[in-house]
């Protein structure tokens, strides 16, 4: 009889427990439902912290590559030279100049030629003690001496204040120059010292009813890129030595 009597009530109590049960699925499952909601919030917000360092890691990686670059080039010249920073751009859209973050006390002076690890980027205009300001190449106001590399045919290439292009003056339809031809420093001023890289030209047009030719170049260096230039000092002017890298053109 008991027995019976518990296969009969069974189904009555299993009936009776389905609100505690009820009860308790939906407890587990609405707090389920919010760890699951509060652990991928949490993983978004790590996720996107890592992407954020990854970005960072990435830019500082690419940074090394230019720095090593940079470095990499200055053991050509012959000359002692400063790595230093850029921190400003002129906001004048006609005007092509940069701030740098050494100065005087550095030994920087008016005049000293700035490049990248691609070529010459302009002149140091302006110094202060701890920063100095540099004309760029293709501002509109600045020339510098340039002699074709295959032959040195000499010339002078003009800022026309577009970053990439520079302009050759006064070059006669007959001269012997063409589209890739290098153009370096010439020397002539005493102001650029002679071979730096400078731009390579990217046209020449010759009109049988004009005296000079037109002969356009693209500037070697990274003028809108480059974060570090160098500074370059030549040998016979002396410069301090806490600061400045000593190199010779046989060094590696």
């Amino acid at each position: 009889m008991r027995t019976a009597l518990h296969t009969v009530t069974t189904p009555f109590y299993w009936l009776a427990d389905i609100p505690k049960r009820a009860t308790i699925w939906s407890e587990e499952s609405l707090v389920s439902r919010r760890t699951l909601l509060e652990q991928n919030a949490a993983q978004r917000i790590e996720l996107l912290i890592l992407k954020a360092k990854l970005q960072k890691l990435a830019g500082m990686a690419a940074e090394n590559v230019r720095l090593r670059e940079l470095l990499n080039s200055s053991t050509v010249l012959d000359s002692s030279v400063l790595v230093a920073e850029l921190i400003s751009i002129s906001s004048d859209p006609r005007s092509h100049k940069i701030v740098l973050n050494k100065g005087s006390r550095d030994g920087v002076y008016i005049g000293q030629a700035v490049l990248d690890s691609e070529g010459l980027m302009g002149q140091i205009i302006d110094v202060g003690p701890n920063i100095s300001r540099a004309l760029l190449i293709s501002d509109s106001s600045h020339a510098v001496p340039v002699q074709v590399n295959r032959n040195g045919v000499r010339s002078v290439a003009v800022g026309t204040g577009l970053l990439h292009e520079l302009e050759l003056r006064h070059v006669a339809t007959t001269t012997d120059i063409k589209v890739g031809d290098l153009l370096v420093s010439s020397g002539l001023g005493e102001r650029f010292p002679v071979g730096y890289p400078v731009a390579d030209v990217t046209e020449v047009a010759i009109d049988p009813g004009q005296p000079f030719a037109s002969v356009k170049a693209m500037p070697r260096a990274q003028l809108n890129r480059s974060r570090h230039v160098l500074l370059v000092f030549p040998q016979e002017r002396a410069t301090p030595a806490a600061n400045v890298t000593e190199l010779d053109s046989g060094d590696g």
